[in-house]
């Protein structure tokens, strides 16, 4: 059925001590042909040692954050699919297999692991909230229906890791993930899969507010990047609407009377007037640059050979 495809497990770490063994362990076990690769954020405990002693190859990324992580790793690992997940030991690694064989026989770019928990603890109900505003957000803007757009544990063929350039440092990554694929039109699919709680004294670096604005404002940015009329339309319906408002009592005034009775109605009626113009032309403008992009971006994505099927004697990676 071809080339055997290499596959490789990506799981950015900081200070799971606790957990990787165990994450490891079962991705070996779930993945026997895959290479599973951790990488090393400047923990502070043996997240490294841990992971090196139940065969991971480890590696170090020193800038801090999630989002430099796993941009490192897209860099440096050359596979044919590409498992992310967390090394927190809370999703199923018995998962991985269906989920690779789907991406592969669709010839998917993302598959996404949507997470389905009877436990309050495992899934708090304000990231809970959160997430599902910020997944239905996301999908009225860019379209697509992931539910679960902040799961951590995600498939991708080899053309989306090497089109990926998203600037993103921390948690937010997993939006810019997301977006990536939207914006370029790519195929993507959602299963839905097993998530348990953290191991016991584990603690989950995940800011509820600070982070949820975090992504917030990454959303807002690619809005503007991606569909930049968007924002500006409505900036110039807002401006025109204003101009409207207070112009309509000045002719009328002037109907009556042939004079411009009202100044400040008249000032205020022409500054938003030319402001709705400026946001027309600087939306226009700004959609026909981001298009450019948004074309050679699709470009290099095509020059990419699709996931091809699975043949049953998968080789792992070379892990030197």
């Amino acid at each position: 059925m071809g080339e055997p495809v290499r596959i490789a497990v990506l799981i950015p770490c900081y200070n799971e001590e606790r957990s990787i063994e165990n994450v490891v362990r079962d991705f070996v076990g779930a993945l026997p042909e895959a290479t599973v690769f951790v990488y090393d954020n400047n923990s502070t405990d043996r997240t490294a040692e841990a992971a090196a002693a139940v065969g991971a190859v480890v590696r170090r990324e020193t800038r801090k954050g999630k989002g430099h992580v796993i941009q490192r790793m897209f860099a440096d690992i050359d596979a044919d699919v590409y498992v992310l997940v967390d090394g927190d030991d809370t999703y199923d690694a018995g998962s991985a297999s269906a989920m690779i064989e789907r991406l592969c026989a669709e010839q998917l770019d993302l598959v996404n692991a949507a997470r389905v928990t009877s436990t309050t603890s495992a899934y708090r109900p304000g990231h809970r909230f959160g997430n599902k505003f910020l997944s239905w957000l996301v999908s009225a803007i860019f379209g697509g229906r992931i539910t679960d757009m902040m799961s951590g544990y995600k498939v991708f063929s080899r053309r989306f890791v090497k089109t990926f350039a998203g600037p993103a440092s921390g948690f937010e990554i997993d939006t810019v993930l997301v977006i990536h694929a939207l914006a370029l039109g790519m195929s993507v699919a959602e299963v839905q899969t097993p998530f348990k709680e953290r191991a016991a004294r584990s603690v989950s670096k995940l800011n509820t507010f600070r982070d949820g604005l975090g992504v917030l404002w990454t959303i807002f940015r690619l809005l503007l990047e991606e569909h930049p009329v968007y924002f500006f339309g409505t900036l110039t319906f807002a401006s025109a609407a204003l101009s409207v408002y207070f112009g309509y009592p000045v002719v009328l005034d002037y109907m009556d009377t042939g004079r411009f009775q009202r100044l400040p109605g008249t000032v205020l009626a022409g500054l938003f007037l030319g402001l709705s113009f400026l946001f027309f032309n600087f939306g226009l403008i700004l959609d026909l640059i981001f298009l450019s992009r948004r074309e050679s971006k699709r470009l290099r994505y095509l020059e990419i050979p699709p996931a091809q099927p699975l043949s049953r004697d998968m080789d792992r990676l070379d892990a030197r």
